[in-house]
């Protein structure tokens, strides 16, 4: 689905609106703000989840940019590395920085460092208002080819022929029409139309985590304390 048929779909539900009016900017609008919104929540949709993507820990360095699409890394698996000839991973942990850092020092009480070049084995995400990165204290002693999951921003909806991970995804299409018409329709006091758009929010929403929950358990039924 692209954005000029997502504005379609709104269009039709607030009253069979025609296109191409001043309305059309107001929903994309809606549009966008609803999918920062939705990518802020604290349980996100598989599909903007980056699996296996790839980081460089230069040798040298202690320390990694985070992707500008970056939301949050997934909680089912933390960053890992292959050492030479080995096809199985070495998991780092991941501490606050503090404790990343006392764990990590090294040298003598008068000269006391984190710069010895050594494997990363710990790792903190540290994102502020002017800086975004991944901080592994340590210095990489050669230079790592890191693999993560994380969840990413979805392109933001910048023209009519748009598709992004949200309008691609059937049951992420309705979640986020159904948030956005309710931001349209709220101010139009058109309460019928904010009743239809909350129903299709839920039902999108619902679909999303159906298929989640369905994916976690299609290995057999969820035992408590089975994989510890």
């Amino acid at each position: 689905m692209t954005r000029t048929e997502a504005v379609a779909r709104i269009l039709r539900d607030i009253g069979f609106r025609p296109a191409g009016g001043s309305l059309d900017d107001v929903i994309v609008s809606c549009l966008k703000e609803a999918q920062k919104e939705l990518q802020k929540g604290k349980t996100l949709p598989r599909f903007l989840l980056n699996i296996d993507a790839q980081l460089t820990l230069a040798a040298g360095d202690h320390s990694v940019t985070l992707p500008a699409d970056f939301i949050r890394e997934s909680d089912e698996t933390r960053i890992r590395f292959f050492s030479d000839g080995s096809d199985v991973p070495t998991y780092l942990q991941r501490k606050y920085y503090i404790d990343a850092s006392m764990a990590n020092l090294h040298g003598s009480a008068d000269s006391l460092t984190t710069n010895d070049p050594v494997a990363p084995s710990v790792y903190i995400v540290r994102v502020g208002r002017s800086a975004a990165f991944l901080d592994f204290i340590t210095t990489a002693d050669v230079e790592y080819t890191l693999y993560w999951d994380y969840y990413s921003k979805a392109a933001e909806l910048a023209t009519g022929d748009t598709e992004n991970e949200w309008l691609a995804d059937d049951a992420g299409a309705l979640w986020l029409i159904g948030t956005a018409g309710i931001k349209v329709a709220t101010p139009l006091n058109n309460t019928g139309a904010v009743a239809g758009f909350q129903a299709l929010q839920q039902q999108g929403r619902a679909a999303c985590f159906g298929e989640d929950l369905a994916a976690e358990t299609a290995s057999g039924p969820v035992r408590m304390g089975a994989n510890l």
